[in-house]
């Protein structure tokens, strides 16, 4: 019976045999000098830590013995993290629960169709969605990265003239290898974290709620007074990182309160 951890570096490796009283098998893909393997059944490294490679090692280790549980504490993983739970049974979130936090597109689909107020946001897949939504929505435009965690602004499009050259400088012409991007309309309002407003008590009551996986929402303020949620995601500062490890690993509540 094992306990697999997805790893990645840009922060300490936390410490998982003494959070979990056990003896976890981590698969990650940090430089195996970087690591030590103390209190560990087992450590895989694994280039990239694609869904492909995490896939393939964690069948490989469901062959040998029964998983019972897998942890991830990196929002990245979240997503991969439940498609291996449902493909193996095992409890926890699962992929469809994961994604909506961790792509802003799939939030914002979630909410529209409840009816709830968002920012405007959408997908690019292609150089000519640009030019759509800024003919839909009008300027300005803010490109941001849809897959990054904390999805940094890749560029603001003013105009036309800077929307062109974004184009010329930044995206290839096979629309196969564009990059994964949101556009979106920005609103530069004050600004809301957390419960305590209709829009984003609604949002968490929409997004599912699993041990071990906080959920974060932000709202802000349009010039018209209306609060519209802007982004939802998964957050791992919202509660405690060790009780997160341990509630993802399915440890009942008493076994963590008995925890040291």
């Amino acid at each position: 019976m094992s306990i697999i951890v997805l790893d990645r570096p840009g922060r300490p490796l936390l410490p998982y045999p003494r959070w979990l009283d056990a003896a976890p098998i981590l698969l990650t893909d940090r430089p195996a000098p970087a690591v030590d393997d103390t209190g560990y059944g087992g450590v895989r490294f694994l280039t990239g830590l694609g869904f492909a490679a995490a896939e393939t090692a964690v069948r490989d280790l469901a062959a040998r013995g029964q998983i019972t549980a897998i942890v991830a504490v990196d929002p990245a993983d979240q997503v991969r993290a439940g498609g291996l739970r449902d493909l193996l049974g095992l409890p926890g979130q699962s992929r469809d629960a994961a994604l909506p936090l961790a792509d802003p597109v799939a939030a914002r689909a979630l909410l529209r169709r409840a009816g709830v107020p968002v920012v405007r946001r959408a997908g690019v897949r292609r150089v000519c969605d640009l030019y759509w939504y800024a003919h839909r929505w009008g300027y300005p435009l803010l490109v941001r990265r849809r897959r990054a965690p904390d999805r940094p602004a890749v560029a603001e499009l003013r105009d036309e003239r800077e929307l062109r050259a974004f184009a010329a400088g930044r995206l290839p012409v096979d629309p196969a290898l564009v990059p994964d991007l949101t556009v979106e309309s920005p609103v530069r309002g004050a600004r809301h974290h957390g419960p305590g407003i209709a829009v984003t008590d609604a949002a968490l009551a929409l997004l599912p709620d699993t041990p071990g996986h906080p959920r974060a929402v932000e709202a802000v303020r349009t010039a018209a007074g209306d609060w519209l949620v802007d982004t939802v995601h998964y957050d791992p500062r919202g509660a405690s990182t060790r009780a997160a490890v341990r509630a993802q690993a399915a440890l009942s509540a008493a076994a963590q309160e008995a925890a040291p």
